[in-house]
């Protein structure tokens, strides 16, 4: 009589030690097939989990694609202020930087400039992560123009995200071949520079007067 197999117990995990699990192998999964291979079964069996048990720790299938973004963004983010904290002179911050970005995997970078687009008030849930990934962009780049540029509040809030813009314009060129990538970041890193000396200039210049 053949003996019956015996499974592997699933290790025991803490809720947040098992949420942080899920969420990296989300993550796996977007890099690997794009959002469209990111569903709560699919989750469930590249973990090696109940379907159950992802839903202890997200709703719905939207709450795991804001819950998935946001882990990739804060990826990317904390390597985006190791770059910005370092230091180093305009231009090879702002290259570091951008490069950071280009090389993203499309779905990511796309979903993420999505994310930190204007957002529709009736959809809170998404309202609320647009709000919250705003914030965190604007809490690195905002005082880094400030301090570049001398521009104060609002008008640093303004440009960094002209920037930020930009940088998408480009990081598309460079995704779809129409433009090489070191010439996108060389015209990234003059557009960049250029905007900000020159408004540290005029500050400069006012002050004196």
């Amino acid at each position: 009589m053949p003996v019956a197999k015996r499974q592997t117990p699933r290790p025991y995990l803490a809720a947040a030690e098992r949420r942080q699990q899920l969420l990296a192998v989300a993550a796996r999964l977007v890099r690997q097939g794009g959002w469209g291979a990111l569903s709560m079964q699919g989750l469930a069996i590249a973990a090696g989990v109940s379907r159950q048990l992802v839903y202890e720790h997200f709703e719905s299938a939207d709450d795991l694609y804001l819950a998935t973004l946001g882990h990739l963004f804060e990826r990317v983010h904390a390597a985006t202020e190791a770059v910005v904290r370092a230091g180093g002179d305009l231009e090879t911050t702002l290259a570091r930087a951008f490069e950071l970005f280009v090389d993203m995997p499309p779905e990511e970078r796309n979903a993420l400039r999505a994310l930190a687009t204007e957002s529709d008030p009736s959809h809170r849930r998404m309202a609320r992560a647009k709000t919250r990934l705003r914030s965190r962009i604007t809490g690195l780049w905002v005082p880094y123009v400030e301090r570049q540029s001398g521009l104060r509040d609002g008008e640093a809030q303004a440009v960094a995200w002209m920037l930020v813009n930009a940088a998408g314009g480009l990081a598309d060129g460079i995704a779809d071949g129409s433009i090489s990538r070191p010439r996108g970041v060389a015209l990234w890193v003059r557009v960049a520079r250029d905007a900000i000396t020159s408004l540290r200039d005029e500050n400069d210049a006012a002050r004196r007067r």
